[in-house]
């Protein structure tokens, strides 16, 4: 057998975890701290947003609630594996604060890596599927430096309400069909023309799926929030899994991570 296992990565997105949880949340953080444990077998894990339903990156101020998911991924961080974040509407404000805490790389925005050789595409997918113009604009607003500005003249229990109304509205709306979103996934997989990515991986819209169109593929990730699954790249492969009901994957630690 070869010294030199394949790049593997797990991929997790839309968890959704509140700072006050409720007994049913608090069994939800005990199996995703599960599954921080085996990813710690990995070379990369990719948070792929909305892991937390909340979150403002005070200038003198932590978010109390979180400590259990951030001591996870420390120890995620000291077994060797790389930690990447891509933010989504609910928790791009983190990007900052994993940077400096986990030497997560870039803003939070939608990033491109290269593993094992595929170019991996990483985006949270809100304004990738959805439609109307009020969410695209209200997308572009809590990206801007402005808006962060101007959220943090505010007292921090204020925005704290603001948000969780703002999250339980969402989450009341109607969500898009399947079919409507596959639709829209091979359109875009058909529209990609040139862009330097073999594999786009997504999550926010709350179902699993694969689609592919020619070399490209397309995969949406399930929320942990409504079941537990993730991604796994090993290699060139990819696959969707359920932490609940599927055998763990082989993840052999790769003498190139790091």
């Amino acid at each position: 057998m070869s010294n030199f296992a394949a790049t593997t990565a797990l991929f997790v997105a839309d968890s959704h975890f509140c700072l006050k949880p409720s007994p049913a949340e608090q069994r939800r953080v005990a199996r995703f701290l599960a599954f921080l444990d085996f990813a710690r077998r990995a070379d990369h894990l990719v948070l792929l947003g909305d892991i937390f339903d909340f979150w403002f990156d005070l200038p003198h101020f932590r978010l109390k609630g979180y400590e259990a998911l951030l001591q996870g991924l420390d120890r995620l961080r000291d077994a060797g594996t790389r930690l990447h974040f891509v933010g989504g509407n609910h928790d791009i404000w983190a990007a900052n604060y994993l940077r400096e805490r986990y030497g997560c790389l870039g803003d939070g925005s939608a990033t491109t890596l290269e593993l094992g050789g595929l170019r991996v595409r990483l985006d949270h997918g809100d304004g990738f599927l959805a439609r109307g113009l009020f969410y695209h604009s209200f997308r572009s607003l809590v990206r801007l430096r402005a808006a962060a500005m101007l959220a943090k003249s505010l007292h921090p229990e204020a925005l704290y309400a603001f948000a969780t109304w703002l999250s339980g509205t969402s989450r009341k709306a109607p969500r898009d069909e399947i079919a409507l979103i596959r639709q829209r996934a091979a359109l875009k997989l058909a529209a990609a023309g040139d862009e330097p990515w073999d594999l786009l991986v997504i999550g926010h819209v709350h179902h699993a799926f694969m689609a592919e169109h020619g070399p490209r593929r397309l995969a949406c990730l399930d929320g942990w929030l409504d079941s537990e699954g993730y991604g796994v790249l090993v290699g060139r492969e990819f696959a969707l899994r359920d932490f609940a009901r599927d055998p763990l994957p082989d993840l052999s630690r790769s003498q190139s991570a790091g």
